[in-house]
């Protein structure tokens, strides 16, 4: 049994543009898919569609082969599948850090006891729960993505979508980060341009091409040689896409 797949999904946007076509996926139980294409491509929408914040042209989405199709039954998957968007500003709207990350169990209909209980444990196992009475726009940007990560973690999660989640982190910051996805007991589609994060918490890898989404390899390390101004001075190449 799939936990998550959608088929038939045909998506173009009001100026014209398509994104996609026929396309599909599938997301099996404990997995963790990568999802690696150019900007525009439409990998964030492809999020919004599973949630019900984006109407496609088509689109047959089932969780744990059960059919998605009212605004009902996405609100209740969106219980269940938790979506960590690229731009932590965007999921933070309280001022106090424990009161983003109760609301979501409030929702669930939790008690107000009983969901600072499980926002706590959230943070606690993000190893962040010193932050719990901080004002969220004193945070660094490192710590924001935790806490928007707990936001969701809290709710329990099946799936967890994470749109670019390392994006604009440090090197300790990302590795940190890299190191809880990792400890995340849910099944997980990862949106990313980085390659060595995606190989470090990704088992299956997928791109989006002529508007489906296909499988693709692991990223792997190479060299090649290349002529460029500067190119006798030690230096790195960074992904523009």
């Amino acid at each position: 049994m799939s936990l998550l797949e959608i088929k038939n999904l045909n998506l173009t946007y009001p100026n014209g543009k398509k994104i996609f076509e026929n396309a599909e996926i599938t997301l099996q139980p404990g997995e963790s898919q990568a999802l690696w294409s150019p900007n525009g491509t439409g990998k964030t929408s492809l999020f919004r569609v599973v949630t019900g914040l984006l109407k496609p042209q088509t689109a047959d989405i089932f969780l744990e082969d059960k059919a998605v199709t009212n605004e009902e039954e996405f609100n209740a998957l969106r219980l269940k599948v938790g979506f960590v968007l690229q731009h932590a500003d965007d999921q933070l709207f309280f001022p106090q850090v424990i009161d983003d990350v109760a609301f979501g169990p409030l929702n669930q209909g939790l008690s107000e006891k009983e969901a600072r209980k499980v926002s706590e444990e959230a943070l606690s196992n993000l190893g962040i729960l010193e932050l719990k009475d901080a004002l969220s726009y004193e945070l660094s940007g490192g710590q924001k993505k935790l806490v928007t990560l707990a936001c969701v973690l809290s709710m329990k999660p099946q799936v967890l979508l994470l749109d670019e989640p390392t994006n604009g982190l440090d090197v300790d910051s990302k590795q940190r980060l890299i190191e809880v996805i990792n400890k995340i007991d849910a099944a997980k589609i990862i949106i990313s341009h980085d390659p060595d994060m995606l190989s470090s918490t990704c088992t299956k890898f997928s791109t989006i091409r002529n508007c489906r989404i296909e499988s693709i390899a692991k990223p792997e390390m190479h060299e090649h040689w290349h002529t460029h101004f500067y190119g006798g001075v030690p230096h790195t190449h960074h992904e523009s896409t």
